[in-house]
Formats: structure tokens, C-alpha cells, sequence
């Protein structure tokens, strides 16, 4: 996906770029920004920690509030069947559970393209391998990179709220990871940006600007 994400830009005539994730996107940000530094002006990850030392350093509370990791990474098709029974009941779920949040702090047309998504199986499928990918390869090559720091200048937000806020110092998971660090924490849980959008525009546009 990083390797994607460098040629779609590439296609656009642009060969250097700031790059922000949230979530998967930022798993995949990051990625980018270890295998493609020359392109990559600045980063900011959006409340994760690091996929190795989540996977790593997995404890009780961590497994039971992020259950879906180890969920969604069965081999197909079993969490495939138990999501189509009703998908709409686990992924608002989701978008509920990983820290303060309620079904009105999102846009209701962004809800409307979210449930048409969640519905396919096919886009069901797909989630379920990227979580597989995670555990199968990605917590490996990331292993394999421990000695690698990302040296641009990077913006490491979290929710105030979040799940990985209460259990983790966020922050601190990054430290050793990268050398040129900022990090703010944002009124919110896991989807603060849509809980806070304008708090979050702002930081990020500071941090832009800057770089």
C-alpha cells in the first residue's frame, strides 16, 4: 500500500510530499516513510503506536479493548460469515468502542458511504486480510526495521479519550522510532479528527506549515 501511494503521487508529478494517516492509513504512513524517506517532507500519524509493539507487548486490557486484531486475522472466512450477519451492528460497534464517541459526532453522509462500504463483502473480506497482513508480515518486517529511525519531522496525534491513551503512553511507543518528534493529544477517542475537526486542523496545519 505505501509502494501505491508513492506511485499515485509519482503519477501526479510529485516526488516529495507531506504525508498524514489515521489508523490503517497511518500503518501505512509510516511504512512509507521507512522504505520511500527521500519522498516523504513530513509525517503525521494518527493514534496508533507502533504495529510491533502493539503485537509485541500485547497485554490482557490491550487484547480486550482491540480485540478486532486478533478477531478480524482468522483465517477466512470465519470473521467474514460472523460480520455479514450483521454488519452494521459490529462496525458502528467499532466506531463506538475505542474511546468516547457517539454515532452523531459523524457526518451522517459520511455514515451513509460507510454503511454502503461495510456492507459489501467483498470490502469486508479485504479489512479481514489487511489485519491478517498485519500479524503475517507486517509485525515481521517491522521486527526487521527496530534498528531504522525515521529521521523527518513527524506529528504524533492521539485522542485524549482513546483506548491507547488510557493504556499506553502513546508518545513514548514512537521515541525510539523517530528522531524528529512533536506530539499532541486531542479532545476525543480513537476518531477524534471527526469529534474534533477543527482542534485537529489546526495542529496539523501549524505542524504543515513549520515544515
Amino acid at each position: 500500500m505505501a509502494r501505491d501511494m508513492v506511485a499515485l503521487m509519482n503519477s501526479l508529478g510529485l516526488t516529495n510530499f507531506h504525508v498524514a494517516g489515521h489508523d490503517r492509513g497511518a500503518r501505512t504512513a509510516h511504512r512509507l516513510a521507512l522504505d520511500h524517506a527521500q519522498s516523504v517532507l513530513s509525517l503525521t500519524l494518527m493514534d496508533i503506536v507502533p504495529t510491533e509493539h502493539l503485537l509485541t507487548h500485547m497485554t490482557t486490557e490491550i487484547a480486550k479493548a482491540y480485540y478486532h486484531w486478533l478477531f478480524l486475522a482468522q483465517p477466512y472466512p470465519f470473521p467474514e460469515t460472523m460480520i455479514t450477519h450483521d454488519p452494521d451492528a459490529y462496525f458502528e460497534r467499532c466506531l463506538l468502542g475505542f474511546g468516547k464517541a457517539s454515532l452523531s459526532d459523524f457526518d451522517p453522509d459520511l455514515l451513509t458511504e460507510y454503511r454502503a462500504a461495510w456492507r459489501d463483502p467483498d470490502c469486508i473480506r479485504a479489512m479481514c486480510h489487511d489485519y491478517r497482513a498485519a500479524i503475517e508480515i507486517d509485525w515481521g518486517d517491522d521486527r526487521d526495521d527496530l534498528h531504522r529511525s525515521i529521521t523527518c519531522p513527524t506529528l504524533v496525534l492521539y485522542g485524549k479519550d482513546g483506548a491507547m491513551a488510557h493504556l499506553l503512553d502513546v508518545p513514548a511507543t514512537w521515541a525510539d522510532r523517530l528522531s524528529n518528534m512533536k506530539h499532541a493529544a486531542i479532545d476525543g477517542g480513537h476518531f477524534f479528527p471527526d469529534q474534533s475537526p477543527n482542534a485537529t486542523t489546526s495542529v496539523l496545519l501549524d505542524f504543515l506549515t513549520s515544515n
